[in-house]
């Protein structure tokens, strides 16, 4: 199978880690990327971070590692950019998901029965960040998942026993810590962002409920 990856190593996991302790609001998270060079200065009073998408931790560039983002931080109370709000209501859908690995499991084109070129799923040319494996396994995809979770076990000890899901439907493999008033998790599921045409291993921070 294809496999595209990105080397998880412990001071980029801290970086990640440090995002839990963020308030969730626009105003903290334009700070807290805008610091590790994730995003440019705010123009024309619009947030510096844009919610609801795919983002490029980066120049801003396309061929970098990147985070999905779901709805935007904060209060669905009032307008101000710097309120956050621990109401379940104010932030259900609002989270940040690290991408670790993408793996395209027997998926072919039709007609040729060839590998589909990695490019028409993950970017042409491929981000310059991730690592490409052409003839990668389920055996790897486990590994990268296991790995992550060890680094994770380190940094946070003991994981929830019974956490609950980070999407919709729970996720193939998922481990869960609870940091501060976050959830940190380590999932392994079919990427629905990419209408389920891979499976993708990431880390999710997001309030807890």
């Amino acid at each position: 199978m294809s496999m595209l990856s990105f080397p998880l190593t412990p001071r980029y996991l801290d970086q990640l880690l440090e995002l839990a302790d963020v308030p969730w609001c626009c105003d903290a998270f334009d700070a807290a990327f805008q610091q590790r060079g994730w995003a440019r200065p705010a123009t024309n009073g619009e947030p510096a971070v844009g919610w609801l998408d795919h983002w490029p931790l980066g120049d801003p560039d396309p061929l970098s590692w990147h985070v999905l983002l779901g709805e935007y931080p904060g209060c669905a109370n009032t307008d101000d950019r710097s309120v956050a709000c621990d109401e379940p209501e104010c932030h259900e859908d609002s989270f940040l998901a690290f991408p670790l690995a993408y793996a395209a499991i027997d998926l072919i084109e039709s007609g040729t029965g060839l590998p589909v070129d990695p490019r028409q799923l993950w970017g042409d040319p491929l981000p310059s960040a991730g690592i490409y494996t052409a003839n990668a396994t389920q055996e790897d995809v486990i590994a990268c998942y296991d790995r992550a979770a060890h680094l994770l076990r380190s940094r946070l000890g003991t994981p929830l026993t019974t956490p609950p899901p980070v999407q919709s439907d729970p996720c193939e493999r998922q481990l869960s810590w609870k940091r501060g008033k976050r959830l940190v998790s380590l999932f392994l599921d079919e990427n629905l962002y990419n209408y389920g045409q891979d499976d993708w291993i990431g880390i999710d921070i997001r309030p807890l409920s």
